[in-house]
């Protein structure tokens, strides 16, 4: 691999913000998002295949590359969470 490239693929997973701020990054790849969160490219695949993630709001397929938009990801998250019943 050249170094340019690797240069790259080092910056690529990395989000430059200052101190105290929180990351503007919306979209990562899938395997960066497993890294996250623990959920794997083929549950994403599911979910898309299912239609309970939708294309270009929750994931999307740029040049062959499976993305997952976490922010999207996360709402889905907590829809999902229910609400607790009052004894």
């Amino acid at each position: 691999m050249k170094q340019t490239e690797t240069a790259t693929a080092a910056t690529r997973d990395t989000v430059r913000t200052d101190p105290g701020q929180e990351p503007s990054v919306d979209w990562v790849l899938a395997e960066k998002y497993e890294e996250l969160t623990g959920v794997t490219p083929m549950a994403v695949h599911n979910r898309r295949r299912a239609g309970v993630w939708l294309d270009g709001k929750h994931c999307a397929v740029v040049a062959r590359r499976l993305y997952v938009n976490i922010k999207e990801a996360d709402k889905w998250i907590q829809s999902q969470i229910s609400p607790r019943r009052l004894a």
